[in-house]
């Protein structure tokens, strides 16, 4: 196949897929699995919702494995975690960069009818659980409402009590999920596929936010746009937001702290 073919494929899915969305009420990014670490290195495995993870719909999820600092400042009952995912087709097993991350983000696809093992393989004992996927049904996402006219903005609660904001309109492309952090001291982390960032790709955007702090926050801004609240000051725990980053200077912080910048490119 020529190059120009498969451009041109690309091109008529890429439509096809915006036409399907704008025909719907609702459009769901990939859902996601938590599995948030406390100072013991035991952790807490929670789904979208904050609540335990006892069974899901087949299909892909992201699973994001986070503590609430790096685990390599000897703060910690471990140096690192070893956080172990397995079940058919998924070997996924994390150490955080041998204590030298907060969060990473990893996809799976979790087969329909199949048990899953998680576990910290140091503490095996106090950790090890499993889950079942459904036979049947499809993994969906927090759901964003849809526009053919001018962009809006929808909210909802979230666990702890954060509001979550959604800026959508027509033919927006949604380039992914964005993982953050907000130790219990009040470092932030923005890190994408468990990188961190410097630029990213115009378009829209679902922000996880792992909040262990009661007096901090995460915010995102652009150079001159109106700043964007994912977790509050007092709020702990998991936040939602899916937001459209446009071309420029973007600044992510909490509120009265450094600002973080990170470009944002056409």
């Amino acid at each position: 196949m020529s190059r120009s073919s498969i451009s041109f494929c690309c091109t008529a899915a890429l439509v096809a897929a915006l036409a399907l969305a704008l025909g719907q009420s609702a459009r769901a990014a990939f859902p996601s699995l938590y599995a948030n670490y406390a100072t013991n290195c035991t952790f807490a495995f929670v789904g979208d919702g904050g609540t335990a993870v006892s069974s899901v719909a087949p299909g892909t999820y992201q699973v994001v494995v986070s503590t609430p600092f790096a685990f390599g400042n000897g703060l910690a009952q471990c140096e690192f975690v070893q956080f172990h995912l397995t079940g058919p087709g998924v070997n996924l097993d994390t150490d955080l960069g041998g204590g030298d991350m907060e969060v990473e983000q990893h996809a799976v696809t979790l087969q329909p009818g199949a048990t899953y093992t998680v576990q910290d393989d140091g503490r095996p004992a106090q950790t090890r659980r499993t889950f079942t996927v459904n036979s049947s049904g499809s993994a969906t996402g927090p759901s964003t409402s849809t526009s053919t006219s001018s962009p809006s903005t929808s909210t909802s609660n979230t666990k702890g009590g954060a509001t979550s904001s959604d800026l959508v309109g027509s033919a927006i492309v949604f380039r992914g999920t964005l993982a953050a952090v907000v130790s219990k001291v009040g470092k932030l982390t923005l890190t994408k596929s468990g990188k961190g960032i410097s630029t990213l790709k115009s378009g829209r955007y679902t922000i996880k936010v792992v909040d262990g702090s009661g007096n901090a926050g995460f915010v995102l801004k652009s150079l001159r746009g109106s700043p964007t609240t994912v977790s509050t000051v007092r709020n702990t725990g998991a936040s939602t937001v899916s937001l459209r980053l446009t071309p420029g200077q973007w600044y992510f912080f909490t509120p009265g702290g450094t600002r973080h910048p990170f470009i944002v490119t056409g």
